[in-house]
């Protein structure tokens, strides 16, 4: 039996745990919302890396300065994360105090995308508007990031999307979140690195300001870290061709098969309907459960997640069998 007991509390991390808790220094906070970003170190399943939070009560974040050093009880059940019962010293000097919180207002779904000049990586003038008619894929990207994960992995998938959309009328667009140094002579040199036909795939980049008030609009963060480069979230985002926003994918998970198939069923052609319910889930996944499934993949993933469920109904029956019969 207590072997069984043992079994289940590894089946099920944090079964009998308490909230993982949390060391870092705060790089930016905003007291309004008790929103904060925070280089932490590793802490449950989580490396270290920089991140945004809540903190609950948000009275406690008007209490917080850049760089202090704080340690904190994560609830990641929560969009985003939130920390609570947070203790802190007092705040050290840092290499920028600026906040990358920006006063935008969201975009949703239905939405017009905002037809914010830019130039693409031939230096020629670029807005959605031209895009009418076609389907647009978005992400946004950064030339430096140096994270297979992110930036690198989006446009590797942007490569195969770019096969894959055939004769569709579909066009790709990644935006920079380094505005400054992704000037079009840098954008040109790394889309020529993933294959990016400037027909069909136009990296793209204004003014800082409006670029960045552009990636908010869109959720997207973006945070410079002296030790790892601009922090960011993902957002890939489905545009129909009537320029309105159709659905945002806030992970790196989906697969360029997934999107083409959304894109056929978006116009009404017939697509496979098994890419599509495995994009779903991925969504609807991360939906429910916010970052702590960034990674869900679609069926794959719930495969696994309902192997791990019948395999905790079963420890539970030989336990209750032990017990009682």
């Amino acid at each position: 039996m207590m072997l069984l007991l043992v079994s289940i509390i590894v089946v099920v991390p944090g079964f009998a745990s308490a909230a993982p808790r949390l060391h870092g220094i705060v790089l930016a906070v905003t007291p309004k919302t008790g929103d904060v970003i925070v280089r932490h170190d590793p802490f449950g399943s989580m490396p270290g890396m920089t991140m945004e939070f809540r903190i609950v009560p948000r009275a406690r974040a008007a209490q917080l300065q850049a760089g202090a050093t704080i340690d904190a009880d994560v609830d990641t059940t929560t969009e985003p994360w939130t920390l609570s019962h947070v203790s802190s010293t007092s705040a050290q000097q840092l290499i920028s105090d600026a906040s990358p919180f920006r006063r935008v207002k969201p975009l949703k779904a239905g939405d017009l995308v905002p037809d914010t000049p830019f130039v693409d990586q031939r230096g020629r003038p670029f807005r959605f508007s031209d895009l009418r008619g076609k389907d647009v894929v978005l992400s946004f990207i950064y030339t430096r990031c140096q994270d297979a994960r992110m930036c690198p992995l989006i446009s590797a998938k942007f490569t195969q999307l770019q096969r894959q959309i055939g004769a569709r009328p579909v066009h790709l667009v990644e935006v920079t979140l380094d505005p400054a140094y992704d000037r079009p002579p840098v954008l040109a040199r790394y889309g020529r690195a993933f294959g990016a036909d400037p027909a069909r795939w136009s990296l793209v980049v204004g003014d800082a300001e409006p670029t960045l008030d552009f990636a908010a609009r869109f959720g997207i963060t973006a945070f410079p870290d002296p030790q790892i480069g601009i922090i960011h979230s993902e957002n890939t985002v489905l545009i129909g061709r009537d320029g309105r926003i159709a659905t945002m994918m806030t992970d790196t998970a989906w697969l360029p098969n997934e999107v083409v198939a959304q894109l056929d069923h978006m116009n009404g052609i017939a697509s496979n309907p098994l890419a599509r319910f495995n994009l779903w889930l991925s969504e609807t996944a991360t939906a429910i459960c916010g970052n702590s499934v960034a990674g869900f993949s679609g069926l794959t993933d719930l495969a696994v997640v309902i192997a791990i469920f019948a395999a905790m109904g079963y420890l539970f029956y030989r336990l209750v069998r032990l017990m009682f019969w």
